[in-house]
């Protein structure tokens, strides 16, 4: 439902998106990621034309690419050091059935 209504453009509130977390990254996300409004926003802004390829360097736990990859037409790439952050980004991904991330 969370990536259906970024699809959709129908606003998504940050305790309602970190609902897709361990409680361990909730505690985090309000001091470390990116707000979804934001993120919106900024992938918009990037994503000028389908197939745009975003690189998100220092990625943590996904939050700005599966945004991004929901509510636009890019590409998202994230670059992410500690290994159990890329893991769990890849499997919301995987079971939101999110292909461009």
């Amino acid at each position: 439902m969370i990536f259906k209504n970024l699809q959709l453009n129908i606003d998504v509130e940050d305790h309602f998106f970190n609902t897709l977390y361990p409680l361990r990254i909730k505690k985090l996300s309000e001091c470390h990621w990116t707000p979804v409004e934001v993120a919106k926003l900024a992938a918009d802004y990037l994503v000028d034309k389908p197939n745009c390829k975003v690189l998100d360097i220092g990625s943590g736990a996904g939050k700005f690419c599966l945004i991004g990859a929901a509510s636009t037409k890019g590409r998202f790439y994230g670059v992410e050091q500690r290994e159990g952050l890329v893991k769990l980004s890849q499997r919301i991904a995987i079971m939101h059935n999110l292909k461009d991330v």
